[in-house]
C-alpha cells in the first residue's frame, strides 16, 4: 500500500500525496475518491510538474480495498522519473472522481526525511560580521 503524506490545508481539508517508484512496472494506487466507483472504464491523466509532460492511461480497473475505505487500481506508468512530482486526475467518462499529487522516488526508507530541494540549491551561510548591503530606489 502506498505511503500517504498528510498536510493540513487551511484547516478545512487535507491534501494527500502518494509515493510512486520510478519504474514502468505496475503500481497499486489507493485513493479515497469523490464517489466509490468499481469499474473498468476509468482513465487517468498524469502530468509532470515543471515540464508538463503528460501520459493518459485508459481502461483502468478499480476495486475496493479489503476494508472498503479505499479505491485501488493497479497502473503502469511510462513517464515517471525519480525525484519529480506529478499531478493526476482520475475520471469515469467526463466525471471527475479524484484529483491528486504524486511524488516519484526510489527511496524506500520511511524513517528518513525527504525534501524536494535536496542538493538543488546552495545555501548562503554568512557570519555576524558580514556586511549585508541593500540598494533602495525611491521614486515619486
Amino acid at each position: 500500500m502506498p505511503l500517504f503524506f498528510w498536510t493540513i490545508f487551511n484547516r478545512i481539508g487535507y491534501i494527500s500525496m502518494i509515493r510512486l517508484s520510478p519504474t514502468t512496472d505496475s503500481q497499486t494506487i489507493s485513493i479515497i475518491p469523490r464517489a466509490y466507483t468499481v469499474a473498468s472504464d476509468l482513465s487517468m491523466v498524469i502530468v509532470e510538474d515543471g515540464t508538463r509532460k503528460t501520459q493518459t492511461i485508459n481502461d483502468i480497473t478499480s476495486s475496493l480495498s479489503s476494508n472498503g475505505n479505499f479505491l485501488e487500481m493497479s497502473i503502469a506508468f511510462s513517464i515517471l522519473t525519480a525525484e519529480n512530482s506529478y499531478s493526476y486526475e482520475l475520471k469515469q467518462g467526463s466525471t471527475l472522481l479524484y484529483r491528486g499529487k504524486a511524488y516519484c522516488t526510489s527511496q524506500t526508507d520511511n524513517t528518513t526525511d525527504h525534501t524536494l530541494n535536496s542538493n538543488k540549491y546552495n545555501e548562503y551561510v554568512g557570519t555576524d560580521t558580514d556586511d549585508q548591503k541593500y540598494i533602495i530606489i525611491w521614486t515619486k
